[in-house]
């Protein structure tokens, strides 16, 4: 019966919504006449305060009279399903790119034959492949629609890059291992907040992404501990302390990496198994209309793409927003990499620093 139930309430959803093909944007009037548009896409809805092209009146009557405690009760399950996962992975990724700190008090650069200019390279190198893969990653994960397992490959990806920074021998191979920590971790965040795209509205992505940078934030407050906890089992197996703080924490990633490709959701259209129909239905028909429709012509749509990329790259609120990110970045990650050693330099012991 349950099946019954998503095959007609769900299966339209996800048909009549998510791939409907003959539909237009309402920025694509200002190019062509109406009268050049299909008739049944014709019609124009103002829903939530989007303009919508391409929405027939039974979907859009349907989400209108959506009630709001339905609302509140699908964004909250959505929230249950979404919101830790990836807060979870946020913090581990910070906890693997900025472990290397700690690991310094813990005699990585004596054993490994690392001088002054060959750390500062070691600590940088990761930011190579981080800024230029992140908008390459999203395009991948935008083309083939499954956040799942783009997700789980990069966390697990991650998770066995930072497992093996326990095992190297030299300062070439820990290099090497950096860049591709770099590599993976390039496309998480701004495949997470693409993800969270698809779940929520624009007013309630902010609260949602806020929580990201928390756990962010909650990584510098106990990383430091927990290395220094892990690092008592120096000589554990014949391995240092600061090996152990790599092959436990990348662990940690691993398993975490794993879990995604079961536990994280997709796409609205893919929650069948713990969203009901109806619930299915309205998050498609808010992801539809957020995107003000949809191009009938995948030529024009990849126009309007272009367009939108340029115009967004002409905004100087981006640009601003760009610096200061890069200001906040540069002062937190000198501190997250160097303040271990600047304690210790202090005289304070490995587990105090």
């Amino acid at each position: 019966m349950a099946s019954t139930d998503f095959s007609q309430a769900a299966q339209r959803a996800v048909t009549s919504v998510a791939e409907k093909k003959d539909v237009f944007t309402v920025e694509d009037t200002k190019q062509y006449d109406l009268e050049e548009l299909p008739h049944k896409a014709a019609q124009i809805h103002n829903i939530d305060g989007f303009n919508v092209l391409g929405l027939n009146p039974e979907d859009a009557d349907f989400y209108n009279n959506y009630s709001h405690a339905d609302r509140q009760r699908t964004k909250h399950k959505v929230d249950i399903r979404l919101v830790p996962m990836l807060a979870a992975l946020y913090l581990v990724a910070h906890l693997d790119r900025s472990n290397i700190g700690n690991t310094k008090i813990e005699g990585i650069d004596d054993d490994l034959g690392i001088n002054g200019w060959q750390w500062s390279l070691l600590l940088s190198v990761f930011f190579v492949p981080y800024v230029l893969l992140e908008v390459p990653s999203n395009i991948i994960l935008k083309k083939f629609d499954r956040p799942s397992i783009h997700m789980g490959i990069l966390a697990t990806g991650w998770g066995v890059m930072m497992t093996l920074h326990g095992v190297v021998n030299n300062y070439a191979r820990i290099l090497v291992l950096r860049i591709l920590l770099g590599v993976f971790e390039a496309g998480f965040f701004p495949g997470a907040v693409y993800l969270t795209s698809f779940w929520y509205m624009p007013q309630d992505l902010a609260a949602r992404i806020s929580w990201f940078y928390c756990f962010s934030a909650l990584s510098g407050a106990f990383s430091g501990l927990l290395a220094a906890a892990i690092a008592q089992m120096d000589g554990v197996g014949g391995y240092e302390g600061w090996r152990w703080i790599f092959i436990l924490e990348g662990l940690v990633s691993v398993t975490l990496g794993i879990l995604v490709f079961f536990v994280l959701v997709d796409t609205p259209a893919r929650g069948h198994k713990w969203l009901k129909p109806d619930e299915i239905r309205f998050l498609e028909l808010q992801r539809f209309i957020k995107q003000g429709g949809r191009f009938q012509d995948e030529t024009k749509e990849k126009k309007f793409i272009w367009r939108d990329l340029k115009a967004c790259c002409l905004d100087w609120r981006l640009w601003l927003l760009t610096w200061t990110q890069f200001a906040q970045s540069a002062m937190a990650y000198g501190t997250k990499f160097n303040l271990p050693t600047l304690t210790s330099a202090m005289g304070y012991q490995n587990y105090s620093a």
